[in-house]
């Protein structure tokens, strides 16, 4: 009886002495890592050099190409940082078949599908009132708004022959006028020359001397 109270006192002392051990060798659980929440990124994606090239149309009517969707994005955001609301809306290729090429110069009305007949158009403010010209460049007149050059170019002949253009080549002219002839508008742009006037000799100054009374001469 006195063998197996010591043999069982002997284990708890090991079991004991055993203890800080294990717990040193056993690791603690990892804490839970969240994922960091990034800001949203505000700059265009970065585009190649063989990004395709993209249409944009304005809420107006006029479509312009981008050399590729970057381009689009920031004269968006340039845009309006400058307080500018023409924001361009990228759309698909067909609406840019009249614009020749890339850049803000080259935009033109977006293209628009012929419809089967005569649109009838309501009556807008003369704020709305186009002058158009013909592809030869040749006659001009005014036109109400867009429906009306909508329906000059499908169903008309020739087809597509009228086009904006600036409202002084229509002088004049109201809503309604046959087609005359435009008017020809003088280069305004002349060349900037400045002509200095001519700078004249001074004339030349004479000394002459004149004696004092102790005998010496100073110059006058």
């Amino acid at each position: 009886m006195q063998l197996t109270t010591l043999i069982v006192l002997a284990l708890s002392s090991t079991l004991q002495l055993m203890r800080p051990a294990i717990a040193s060798t056993t690791r603690a659980p990892n804490p839970l890592i969240l994922p960091t929440i990034r800001p949203v990124c505000l700059l265009p994606p970065v585009c190649a050099a063989r990004s395709p090239r993209v249409c944009g149309r304005l809420a107006n009517g006029m479509c312009r190409r981008f050399r590729n969707i970057c381009e689009l994005l920031d004269v968006n955001r340039r845009d309006v940082s400058a307080s500018n609301k023409l924001t361009y809306t990228h759309t698909q290729e067909r609406d840019c078949r009249r614009v020749r090429n890339v850049g803000a110069a080259l935009a033109n009305w977006c293209h628009q599908d012929c419809p089967r007949r005569p649109v009838a158009c309501r009556r807008t403010p003369r704020a709305e009132e186009i002058c158009v010209r013909s592809r030869n460049l040749k006659l001009c007149k005014v036109l109400a708004n867009r429906c009306q050059l909508l329906n000059n170019n499908c169903h008309t002949r020739p087809r597509n022959n009228w086009l904006p253009a600036q409202r002084r080549l229509c002088g004049q002219m109201q809503v309604g006028d046959k087609a005359r002839a435009c008017r020809t508008l003088l280069p305004t742009n002349g060349p900037d020359v400045t002509i200095s006037p001519p700078v004249l000799p001074r004339p030349p100054t004479s000394t002459t001397r004149r004696p004092l009374s102790n005998g010496t001469v100073t110059a006058g």
